[in-house]
């Protein structure tokens, strides 16, 4: 249903250009499965997580290909010239967001274990087949146009005709609104302490059952914690189509033992079930399933993920810094630490636990916001180039409106996909999805309010251009 949408909405939105997408969308998703079989690996809610971010960039490198035709066909240009100019604007913005991912992915994969490498694995696959479905088959398939059909033109919707916000008049705004975020988001979590974190990094044991009638979660507690089990018990419900989409969620922090009484053996899962059975009988619990995990494993999965993390800004930082300036990596990394922890900390409050399917959320999230945020630099390195004269709001301005199409399309997509996911893809994922939309959003935001801002006050350039080698203030 979620993909049905994306294709209905690129292809009314671009028209024949759509149509070409979505095709090479397709192209790619079967490269990306095909490649998955062929190394016989299975496909879990992380790789998952990575095909979706592999669908967010295919898309997100079509509409910036798009867009820069347009851009051609608005200065008065052919087709055939402004598809070759078009194609050769996006394909170093495309380059580098790619790289820059790609890089972050090959360190997932060396450094981390488990869900954090399957992400990895197939994001890795996912970078190449998007790089080569954007930027050569569907140029193959314009240039099959152009030959056969005789196209003199191609019409697009367009709803931003031409925007011309102050995005950094409204810095100090944002900056308040981003430090109030971070520092809410840190305490809570610090207040929170372990009790944030899943069985996956603490260890125990998370119990699920369907249920018939709902019980008050206190009387619940209150009930285990008669039996010595200190649980946290939460409701889950989804909108879909399923029988199982309502389910009680236990976890208790530590294993629960197995009985063995006499020839009877009863699985943990069967104790509790047997337990709160007995007390509410109306709510008739049952199904679900059983998972523990040690303490120790949960530990050596935290460093894994804390370890793969920090080495990957800072290659993030190195390769940055190359490809633009040491400015750009530090407002970089500052806007993904921005987006992780504020969408970590609304998570929790939302009363989930971290997981390690949501450290797969985070890891998407790094690099859905970091490929947001290489577009937007790349528009300004452009935009500074040939506009010397000009002072950096205004060049910062002017390359934040240019992209805001790119920004709006690719974000609202991706939106589409995660909101149908959330509501009707099944409880298994509701975690994993519930991070993936907040992390669009404050991604999406960081990029235009908390990047670009930080690389001008770096300059000390707001306001004032460079003439004769000293700063000279110009009017706003």
């Amino acid at each position: 249903m979620a993909l049905i949408v994306v294709v209905l909405f690129i292809s009314i939105y671009y028209l024949r250009a759509g149509l070409v997408a979505i095709f090479a969308l397709g192209v790619n998703v079967i490269l990306v499965l095909g490649a998955l079989a062929a190394f016989d690996a299975t496909l879990t809610l992380p790789g998952i997580a990575g095909i979706i971010l592999t669908m967010g960039m295919a898309v997100d490198a079509n509409v910036l290909i798009f867009e820069r035709i347009r851009e051609e066909l608005n200065k008065g240009k052919n087709l055939s010239t402004a598809i070759a100019q078009g194609y050769q604007h996006a394909f170093v913005t495309i380059i580098d967001a790619n790289l820059t991912t790609l890089f972050t992915a090959l360190i997932l994969m060396q450094v981390g274990t488990g869900p954090v490498k399957g992400f990895a694995v197939t994001l890795s696959i996912g970078i190449f087949t998007s790089v080569f479905t954007a930027l050569f088959l569907t140029r193959l398939i314009f240039d099959y146009f152009e030959r056969f059909f005789k196209f003199k033109t191609m019409t697009m919707c367009s709803w931003l005709k031409k925007p011309n916000f102050d995005f950094l008049g409204k810095r100090k705004i944002a900056f308040v609104i981003s430090v109030v975020l971070i520092v809410f988001s840190l305490v809570f979590c610090l207040t929170k302490g372990g009790n944030m974190l899943g069985i996956d990094f603490t260890g125990g044991t998370q119990f699920t059952f369907s249920y018939q009638k709902r019980v008050p979660i206190q009387e619940i507690r209150d009930t285990l914690k008669q039996q010595g089990y200190d649980a946290k018990v939460t409701y889950k419900t989804s909108l879909g189509a399923q029988a199982d989409n309502k389910k009680l969620e236990i976890l208790i922090r530590k294993n629960v033992a197995i009985e063995d009484n006499d020839d009877t053996i009863i699985s943990p899962k069967e104790k509790i079930g047997t337990l709160l059975n007995g007390k509410f009988k109306e709510a008739k619990f049952g199904g679900g399933h059983e998972s523990s995990l040690g303490g120790l494993v949960g530990w050596e999965f935290s460093k894994s993920a804390i370890y793969a993390i920090v080495l990957a800004f800072l290659g993030i930082i190195l390769y940055i810094s190359i490809r633009f300036e040491f400015a750009y990596a530090i407002a970089s990394i500052i806007a993904l630490m921005h987006d992780v922890i504020i969408a970590t900390g609304i998570f929790v409050l939302c009363g989930n636990e971290v997981s390690l399917p949501v450290v797969a959320a985070l890891l998407t999230i790094i690099g859905y916001s970091l490929n947001d945020t290489i577009v937007v630099f790349d528009r300004i390195r452009e935009g500074l180039s040939l506009n010397p004269d000009m002072h950096y709001k205004k060049v910062i301005n002017m390359s934040i409106n240019k992209t805001l199409s790119r920004t709006i399309l690719t974000s609202l997509t991706t939106l589409l996909v995660l909101i149908i996911l959330f509501f009707f893809g099944g409880i298994a994922i509701n975690d994993f999805v519930l991070v993936m939309l907040l992390g669009v959003i404050i991604g999406t935001y960081s990029s235009i309010f908390v990047a670009s801002p930080i690389v001008a006050y770096w300059h000390k350039k707001i306001g004032m251009r460079a003439k004769d080698g000293a700063l000279i203030p110009v009017e706003q």
